[in-house]
C-alpha cells in the first residue's frame, strides 16, 4: 500500500486528497516537499524557527484546500505559494515594527509630556514657597499688580504711594529670580542623573 503512495505522481497524489480526503496522499506530498520547502523558504527568511512555521502554515492551507484545490503542476504551485507567505510574513514583520516605533514613539513622547508637567507642577510650587517667604505687604502688592491691577489701583487699595508700589514688585521679583533660578538649577541637576 504504501508503494501505491510513494510511486504515484504529484497529480495522482492530489486527485486523491481532493476526490477522498486522502491522509496518506497529504502525509506522502508532505514528506516529498516539506524539506525543500523548508529549506527555500530558511534561505529566504534566514530563521528557523520562522521557516518551519511558514511550512506548516503552507501545508496546512493545502489540507484546509483540499476539497477545492485546482493545480496544474504541484512543484510550482508549492513554491509559489510558499514564496507568498514569506512576502506575507515580511509585511507582517514590517507593520510590526511600525507598530513597534509609533508605540516607543508615543510612549516616548508621553514620558515627555509627563516630565514636563512634573517640572511646571514643581516650579509652581516653588514659585508659591517663594511669594510666602515674601514679607507679607510685599507679597500682598505682588499678587495684587498679578491679578491685573494697575499701580495706582494697587496704591489706592493699599493706601500706599505708586513709588512705594513699584518698589514692592522690583523687590518680589528681584527676589523671585533668585529663588527661582536656584530651585531650578537643583531640579535640574536632579533629573539629569536620575
Amino acid at each position: 500500500m504504501e508503494t501505491k503512495y510513494t510511486n504515484s505522481t504529484d497529480e495522482e497524489l492530489l486527485d486523491g486528497l481532493r476526490d477522498n480526503d486522502d491522509r496518506k496522499a497529504f502525509e506522502t506530498l508532505y514528506g516529498r516537499y516539506s524539506i525543500r520547502i523548508f529549506d527555500y523558504i530558511h534561505a529566504r527568511v534566514n530563521d528557523r524557527y520562522t521557516a518551519q512555521e511558514i511550512v506548516q502554515e503552507l501545508f496546512l492551507g493545502l489540507w484546509q484546500k483540499r476539497a477545492t484545490l485546482s493545480v496544474q503542476a504541484f512543484r510550482p504551485y508549492l513554491f509559489s505559494a510558499a514564496k507568498n507567505l514569506i512576502v506575507s510574513h515580511y509585511r507582517k514583520e514590517m507593520a510590526r515594527e511600525i507598530r513597534q516605533k509609533n508605540w516607543d514613539a508615543a510612549r516616548s513622547h508621553q514620558e515627555e509630556h509627563t516630565y514636563q508637567e512634573t517640572l511646571v507642577q514643581d516650579l509652581r510650587a516653588r514659585y508659591g514657597e517663594g511669594l510666602r517667604l515674601l514679607p507679607e505687604k510685599c507679597q500682598r502688592v505682588f499678587m495684587l499688580s498679578r491679578d491685573g491691577l494697575s499701580n495706582r489701583e494697587v496704591a489706592d487699595r493699599l493706601d500706599i504711594s505708586e513709588k512705594t508700589v513699584e518698589q514692592h514688585i522690583t523687590k518680589a521679583i528681584r527676589f523671585l529670580k533668585v529663588y527661582l533660578k536656584e530651585h531650578l538649577a537643583y531640579l535640574l541637576a536632579f533629573t539629569t542623573f536620575f
